[in-house]
């Protein structure tokens, strides 16, 4: 086995570069894979490239993950283009009167919303940035507030998709029969997402 040493930290300097160049997470991920790929097997990208997509795709648990994590996404630029956000904006901007109510009203939203992490942070932040901005809370600030409450809250949920997403990895790699079971168990040691 070839071992590249320092060598082995020019794809993630790549997708860091080019991701702070050109603000576009996916296609600094992609330049990233792709400069590993020229390094590993410079003849040999296309191929071995299919056939860790093949293999990644192949696996039940993380096609599953990229399905629902795709379907929400859908679903929030549904929202978002329909005006569905924009509503619950401003039907909570009538409600709202300080900058501290509309972090406690992030906050306990992020409590709430625990079926997926994702799910969280996209919801959340689309419906509360407006009201925040008003306020003049970062978005940094609400940024942090969100995905302070979004993995944390849906680790500890045993019906969740990161509990799903866990049971299985624990099964596929025989650390247990019934993986939901461990998970449910462990919950207790689990003191941060």
């Amino acid at each position: 086995m070839e071992t590249y040493g320092v060598w082995s930290l020019v794809p993630t300097l790549v997708v860091l570069v080019t991701a702070i160049i050109t603000r576009r997470t996916i296609e600094s991920l992609l330049a990233g894979c792709l400069v590993g790929l020229l390094m590993i097997a410079p003849s040999e990208v296309v191929t071995r490239g299919s056939d860790i997509l093949l293999t990644v795709l192949g696996n039940d648990t993380v096609t599953w993950i990229i399905l629902v994590c795709g379907l929400f996404g859908s679903l929030i630029a549904l929202l978002v283009k329909t005006g569905g956000v924009l509503s619950f904006g401003d039907a909570m901007t009538k409600r709202l009167h300080s900058r501290r109510q509309s972090l406690l009203t992030t906050w306990v939203l992020g409590l709430v919303i625990f079926v997926d992490d994702y799910l969280n942070a996209l919801t959340i932040s689309a419906s509360m940035k407006k009201i925040t901005d008003r306020f003049g809370v970062s978005r940094e600030k609400l940024a942090y507030l969100v995905d302070s409450t979004a993995a944390p809250v849906c680790i500890l949920v045993p019906f969740s998709t990161w509990a799903v997403f866990f049971a299985g990895l624990l099964e596929d790699n025989n650390v247990a029969d019934n993986g939901m079971s461990l998970y449910i168990s462990a919950i207790p040691y689990m003191a941060y997402a």
